[in-house]
């Protein structure tokens, strides 16, 4: 059996990779091609398939595609990669959806009238009732590269978004490339599970931390980097239903876990949670 790998998610910093969009320049760029992109553009669905927030009716922010590693393609190979996208915060209003209409005269209701959900969709919401979605990728779909949204349809001062929320038109974010680098880490393929102290999990997870309370040697490098599989570290306690094909996404492109967090997207157990710092 192949031994599975973890990836680090390196993000295109001028002349170099940083850690994150606009960070300090760590490493030279690779020569192999990209494996997505974060920033505002989403990939190449059809308009009426990019995801809508279910209370404001608005389309989500997009905050990256990715192409996966063959490991990670938990719906098969038909799909090869997935779209994240972020929309309404705590404070949409439920019930007071726009009514969309085809013979609308407000080219807003026209378009999300037209709006269905995509074949890949999986919707999640967080504990203040924060909004995102994952979109399940074909292959085409992933190939078109960064694709804009349609431009904002609302009249001014129409259809405003007052969640706290965000939203493809009112969060604009530059697009980034991103690579996936190999990612040393003894919890590659493993699942993640809370430990304490030198505990190790049934499957040999190994604990970040020390018993002094530091982050180990080995695990410096890896701590506060989006990443696919391996070491966990949310910033409170560990999600339940973790498997070892899951992303964990630090503030990148637009997001907001409360400021210094960090998210959990499984790809196996649809898992999917949040903390601040």
């Amino acid at each position: 059996m192949t031994e599975m790998i973890a990836w680090n998610l390196a993000f295109g910093c001028g002349t170099g990779l940083g850690k994150a969009p606009g960070r300090t320049v760590e490493a030279a760029l690779p020569s192999q091609p990209p494996s997505g992109w974060t920033g505002s553009h989403g990939p190449g669905v059809r308009w009426e398939h990019w995801p809508r927030s279910l209370n404001t009716g608005l389309p989500m922010m997009h905050v990256l595609t990715l192409w996966l590693p063959a490991d990670f393609q938990r719906r098969g190979d038909q799909f090869p990669g997935i779209a994240i996208f972020a929309g309404e915060g705590q404070f949409a209003v439920e019930d007071e959806f726009p009514m969309p209409s085809a013979e609308s005269t407000d080219p807003f209701l026209r378009d999300l009238a037209a709006a269905e959900n995509h074949p890949g969709l999986l919707r999640r919401r967080d504990l203040i009732d924060g909004e995102f979605a994952i979109l399940w990728l074909m292959h085409d779909e992933l190939a078109a590269g960064p694709t804009a949204p349609r431009p904002d349809l609302r009249a001014k001062g129409e259809h405003v978004d007052e969640s706290q929320g965000t939203n493809a038109w009112d969060n604009v974010e530059p697009t980034t490339d991103i690579w996936l680098i190999p990612r040393v880490d003894p919890n590659a393929g493993k699942i993640p599970v809370e430990l304490w102290g030198d505990e190790v999990g049934n499957d040999g997870y190994v604990h970040p931390v020390t018993g002094a309370g530091s982050l180990a040697d080995w695990a410096e490098p890896l701590f506060a980097r989006s990443h696919l599989g391996g070491t966990a570290f949310p910033i409170q306690a560990m999600p339940d239903g973790l498997t070892p094909w899951y992303l964990e996404l630090e503030e990148i492109s637009g997001l907001n876990f409360g400021g210094g967090g960090n998210a959990q997207f499984d790809l196996e157990s649809d898992t999917f949670d949040w903390a601040c710092g």
